[in-house]
């Protein structure tokens, strides 16, 4: 399913017309009087943000849209501090680093940071052996997060909708799992599905076992990565939802990033308040 257009509330047509063109740089398409304003939403092929008048007091939810920082976090906030916006706040994640801002109708905005995919696309160039390498100090990482747990402290769960350290260990599982396949599906310049969607609920029925898949998925890992070829042949690429395409060299530098995420938000939830001591 493709972007078609987007639609923001606004009190002041005109007002917020200036904004959006003059500020943000989108090319306008139309404007139906003080009623609406539609404009191209960046480099959306076809995609268009509709600015409707309405009665209703904005909210201030969301973000209403995300955009791309351009040229880096700080070089985005420069040029939109420049024309007069000022940002409210930042967040990190692991994922990387967004910046909220208001319109001129209190629509909440941001500019995210995806710098994150250039260096995996950098990391990909590596040698073989280095992405190897790295896959096994993922590994060792990770099991170092898990050393002593026991059987309660896997299924703690840390906070309301919150994964158990049970959780993150068959999502990590998963993703061994699933990068593996789609990883050799691109690099024999397959299309795989984009619909491949993780779980989001990882029940097993004991710590034991967990772990024991987790080696599994590991092991398996490590055989599927030798077999890949040691130059980029194929140009066959999978978006991903956050750092856009990738191939399949890119994809492998994406899972030892995603292994290392989630092996520091295991140590996290084991320092937390609240923790079981055994």
């Amino acid at each position: 399913m493709r972007l078609q257009s987007i639609e923001i509330s606004v009190a002041d047509v005109a007002r917020a017309s200036r904004f959006y063109a003059d500020v943000l740089d989108f090319p306008p398409v139309v404007r139906m009087g003080d009623t609406a304003a539609t404009f191209f939403l960046g480099d959306v092929h076809g995609g268009m943000v509709m600015l409707v008048r309405s009665a209703t007091p904005i909210t201030g939810s969301g973000p209403a849209i995300v955009f791309g920082a351009d040229g880096g976090m700080e070089a985005a906030k420069a040029r939109l501090e420049a024309r007069g916006v000022r940002f409210t706040n930042t967040e990190h994640s692991p994922l990387g680093l967004t910046a909220y801002f208001n319109d001129t109708e209190g629509n909440r905005l941001a500019i995210f940071d995806g710098s994150r995919a250039a260096r995996f696309r950098e990391q990909a160039r590596a040698p073989l052996a280095e992405l190897q390498g790295r896959l096994g100090e993922a590994e060792a990482c990770t099991w170092a997060a898990l050393d002593g747990l026991s059987e309660r402290q896997a299924r703690h769960v840390p906070g309301d909708g919150a994964w158990t350290i049970i959780d993150h260990i068959g999502h990590v599982v998963d993703s061994l799992d699933s990068c593996g396949q789609l990883v050799n599906e691109l690099a024999a310049g397959l299309q795989p599905a984009r619909d491949r969607l993780w779980r989001k609920e990882y029940p097993s029925p004991s710590l034991a076992l967990a772990r024991e898949e987790l080696g599994r998925a590991f092991t398996g890992a490590h055989a599927w990565m030798k077999e890949l070829p040691p130059v980029e042949t194929s140009t066959a690429m999978l978006p991903h939802g956050v750092f856009g395409p990738l191939n399949h060299r890119e994809w492998v530098t994406f899972m030892l990033f995603h292994i290392a995420m989630h092996a520091g938000q295991v140590k996290e939830i084991r320092a937390a308040p609240g923790f079981p001591g055994s």
